[in-house]
């Protein structure tokens, strides 16, 4: 394996402390403020129970799939959708999981379960590739490589020598730091493709850096303003050209030059946002024909998302009877878009969000 603007292997520039120069172009400032509006304009869109938890088993399935056959996982796209919407729907037993799909669950508490604080730490890091690598006990979950490492292709050839060990945690914290202390005043997109780069550079554990990496890439994304990234198939658009993505990654390492990276993981952010909103405005059920009232019911009981009942959502929609806010309760729920409990008087409605739902039935494992 060689490519044409550089010979490998690559070796790691060590950086102390991390303190990147950083080009961004106009083009590149402006796709980057379209992510911002898109991931506003998901927040319009309000889609049956039904329709939404098809979009987030497709988006979360696709995420995980992706980055984890890069890393050797066996399992088939429809075969971790399969199982992504099994533990969605009825949880999994741990007890009788295979790696591979201990793997895949793994990645799915991970990504809507895992603490957040406004400042990482490498503690931080090392939890997340705890809870990524579980049973995985070759890769030492949660603990730094102690030992000179370099990645080699399938044939044999060393394509890239990591960090020594000695300056893993020292590195590490330095990037760190800069992510919690500049990263805020930059685009997210491009504060987190950089971190990501850098802690790949690093590599700081034995196995799992990959999906470590990009786990931190997606919750980094989640927190910082664009919490709608989660419902985007983003590892698609990044890792399209599996070759041409670790060629980036290594000719980065090579020019210290940022520039393609962040053009990459730009476009490729933009690109996944522009689906997601294409998918959710053909789902959206406020353009679908409802009449003023349902369409408020709906905003307004998204916005509350606890129990109602009739009197209470009066004060929605003043000037209507209650014959006429019943009937629009009753048409909401058969759509799928409220959910309801209870019987005449004790009758209470909430606003259907599966993944609310989801992360419930998570948190009570």
């Amino acid at each position: 394996m060689t490519s044409k603007n550089f010979g490998y292997p690559i070796k790691h520039k060590r950086k102390i402390p991390f303190d990147p120069t950083i080009i961004v172009s106009n083009e590149i400032a402006n796709w980057n403020i379209e992510i911002f509006r898109l991931d506003s304009e998901l927040n319009r869109y309000i889609l049956s129970e039904k329709d939404y938890f098809e979009l987030i088993i497709e988006a979360y399935s696709s995420n995980i799939h992706i980055s984890t056959k890069l890393e050797g996982n066996p399992l088939s796209r429809s075969d971790v959708k399969r199982f992504t919407k099994g533990v969605f729907e009825e949880g999994a037993n741990e007890k009788e999981l295979d790696f591979a799909r201990q793997e895949i669950m793994s990645h799915l508490f991970t990504y809507l379960l895992s603490s957040y604080t406004e400042s990482w730490t490498t503690g931080h890091v090392k939890e997340i590739h705890n809870l990524l690598l579980q049973g995985a006990d070759d890769a030492r979950p949660g603990e730094f490589r102690d030992f000179i490492s370099s990645i080699e292709s399938t044939s044999g050839q060393e394509l890239f020598i990591p960090a020594p060990p000695k300056h893993i945690e020292e590195e590490l914290d330095s990037l760190i730091h800069w992510l919690n202390y500049s990263g805020p005043g930059i685009y997210p997109v491009i504060a987190g493709a950089i971190f990501f780069h850098e802690f790949e550079s690093i590599h700081p554990f034995v196995d799992g850096n990959g999906r470590t990496g990009r786990s931190l890439f997606h919750l980094y994304l989640e927190h910082h303003n664009l919490p709608n990234s989660q419902l985007c198939l983003i590892e698609r658009n990044i890792v399209d050209d599996t070759e041409g993505y670790y060629e980036l990654l290594a000719k980065t390492d090579h020019a210290g030059d940022y520039q393609e990276l962040i053009r990459h993981f730009s476009k490729a952010v933009l690109t996944s946002y522009q689906d997601a909103v294409e998918k959710y405005r053909e789902k959206d059920l406020l353009s679908s024909g409802l009449d003023e009232t349902s369409r408020r019911i709906l905003v307004m009981a998204r916005q509350y998302k606890n129990w109602f009942n009739l009197e209470f959502a009066k004060q929605w929609c003043r000037q209507i009877s209650d014959y006429v806010l019943r009937t629009r309760l009753t048409e909401l729920v058969d759509l799928g878009a409220l959910e309801k409990k209870g019987a005449t008087k004790s009758k209470r409605y909430r606003f259907a969000d599966p993944l609310d739902k989801i992360i419930d039935k998570l948190r009570q494992r």
